[in-house]
């Protein structure tokens, strides 16, 4: 009995690609996120243009380069209570209202289903928001989602829109 297999094709090569890239990219932020000691995890569709990222201690920057006029995108945060007591959670936006595509950029974000800011980018600057208690071993999850008009400019959208978050987690049992 003979067992025939096939050469590998290019084309299989590029579904592997496809595949193995995603998967790398996923474990490197999965790793970023552990070594920095950052309580949160990322969901996420790739968009061109639209950034979530870890920042060194509890945080996330949020970067818009480019977006299409019409267009919305979402990017998911996931903060958890890694400890043995019940929590506190607080969230701050850190960001100047942008001139992005001419001031036309919208925020709104949700935590768990409820929205927590709706309005311009940045409009929520300097603003630290109790959003409730967290179980240990729970988690609360954080929708962005950023949208532009269908009448906003795309041409020459300026600057980037740049806004960082903060959480913190601050144990209730001592206090």
């Amino acid at each position: 009995m003979t067992i025939a297999t096939a050469a590998p094709t290019r084309t299989a090569g590029r579904q592997l690609r496809r595949f193995v890239l995603p998967v790398v990219v996923v474990v490197g932020v999965g790793l970023l996120a552990t070594i920095t000691g950052v309580p949160w995890t990322g969901e996420s569709q790739a968009a061109t243009g639209i950034r979530l990222q870890a920042d060194p201690g509890q945080g996330a920057t949020l970067t818009i380069t480019e977006l299409e006029p019409g267009s919305s995108v979402t990017k998911v945060v996931t903060i958890r209570n890694s400890g043995t007591s019940d929590s506190r959670l607080s969230f701050e936006e850190n960001a100047e209202p942008s001139a992005f595509a001419g001031g036309e950029l919208r925020l709104e974000i949700e935590q768990d289903g409820r929205i927590v800011y709706d309005g311009p980018f940045g409009g929520m600057n300097d603003v630290t928001q109790d959003v409730g208690n967290l179980a240990p071993g729970g988690s609360s999850k954080f929708t962005f989602t950023v949208s532009l008009p269908d009448s906003a400019p795309f041409a020459n959208q300026g600057d980037p829109a740049v806004a960082a978050y903060t959480w913190v987690i601050t144990d209730t049992s001592t206090g």
